[in-house]
């Protein structure tokens, strides 16, 4: 692992995020209206191929009581099937534009819908399914379920305004990886999405390229900003994941994340060494450059610089269970790799030589931590119980 001096060049982001689409679900007229602007991004994952989601609708909440019918208006009806994985590196897809009365809004709720759209997959195909993942380097296809939600929506508690004579612009982040579940014993992939809501008025951005050890662009390789707190009491709130991007064919990133705050950036990718920047601070409205992160291929003979890893996991309870897999760097820890898993199972994955601190924590369960020594060429089994 390579730590590189933290060097950057901070500029004014012009970050026109403005989402124009026909309008959906009106709220009203009259001077006391404003617009509310929604649009769609995603954080990136190694371990997918295609992430498809089908939206049906998006609807936000007026006050008082939630179940009321009266109390929910609907603001975009896309009715569409996503690709999450295509809307990376800052790529937004507008959802919808609508006005809304002038006032504090509570809650927005995200309908999954259960038919596809008519649009060809990644394989020119009609969608099998409404909800369905693609694994990585394979034509694998696996339908999402979704445990619950379909009927009442993904309840997303974020407070926002709409000004009378404003447009107020919201980006809903979908982060794919740690949405996707994979069931223990059923053997099903769940569909449980993990979303924030960031304001387009305030979001900054983070980018830059990620090449070889010969320079040349390496494409597909996941870069993740990553907020450090040492003092936390629970191990498992000492690396927070705020946002990811994965490189397209010239190397280059841009992720998305809220302002005001300092960054690692870890820059990874299979069978290759990781690189991390310490300390990227990025205030409203800026765009952070980094350069070049250089990855080291671990590719030798006779032996690989990394290991196969395989982990169990055995839960008392029906919990997912998140594993983050961290080592030292910048003053604290940094996390290279994680998986989440369902409450009986097993995951393999693929890292680097080398000593890692395993933290696996299920809902309110007690966090499960273990120092682990990853051998070149090997194949470790670490066996978590919680």
């Amino acid at each position: 692992m390579k730590s590189r001096n933290s060097f950057f060049v901070s500029v004014s982001l012009a970050l026109f995020l403005s989402v124009f689409i026909g309008c959906s679900g009106g709220g009203g007229g009259g001077g006391g209206d404003g617009t509310l602007s929604l649009s769609l991004t995603d954080a990136a994952t190694l371990e997918y191929r295609a992430v498809y989601v089908t939206i049906d609708r998006v609807d936000v909440h007026l006050g008082g009581d939630e179940n009321g019918p009266n109390n929910w208006e609907t603001v975009a009806e896309p009715g569409r099937t996503y690709d999450l994985l295509e809307l990376v590196n800052g790529v937004l897809e507008p959802l919808g534009l609508t006005e809304l009365e002038a006032g504090r809004y509570t809650q927005m709720r995200l309908i999954i819908g259960t038919e596809p759209d008519a649009e060809p997959n990644i394989f020119g195909s009609a969608h099998p399914f409404a909800n369905y993942i693609v694994l990585a380097d394979t034509d694998e296809i696996h339908e999402l379920f979704v445990p619950s939600g379909v009927q009442t929506g993904i309840k997303l508690v974020e407070n926002f305004t709409i000004t009378a004579g404003e447009t107020t612009e919201l980006i809903l982040d979908f982060d794919a990886a740690r949405s996707v579940v994979k069931a223990g014993a059923s053997g099903k992939w769940l569909l449980k999405p993990t979303i924030k809501v960031l304001d387009a008025g305030e979001v900054s951005s983070i980018e830059g390229a990620v090449v070889d050890q010969n320079g040349a662009p390496l494409r597909n390789a996941l870069v993740s900003a990553q907020v450090s707190d040492p003092l936390a009491a629970d191990s498992r709130d000492e690396v927070l994941f705020e946002a990811s991007s994965r490189t397209d064919a010239e190397g280059r990133f841009k992720i998305l994340v809220r302002p005001d705050r300092t960054y690692k950036i870890v820059a990874y990718k299979n069978k290759y060494d990781y690189d991390v920047e310490c300390g990227v601070e990025i205030g409203f409205h800026e765009t952070v450059n980094l350069g070049v992160f250089e990855l080291d291929s671990l590719e030798s003979e006779p032996v690989p610089g990394y290991a196969s890893v395989e982990v169990n996991v055995t839960v008392s309870g029906d919990e997912d269970v998140t594993v983050s897999f961290r080592v030292e760097g910048c003053g604290g820890m940094i996390e290279v790799a994680f998986i989440e898993m369902g409450s009986s199972g097993v995951e393999d994955l693929i890292l680097p030589e080398g000593t890692y601190e395993v933290v696996a924590w299920a809902g309110e369960t007690e966090t499960w931590l273990s120092s682990e020594e990853i051998v070149a060429g090997s194949t470790a089994t670490i066996d978590i119980n919680l």
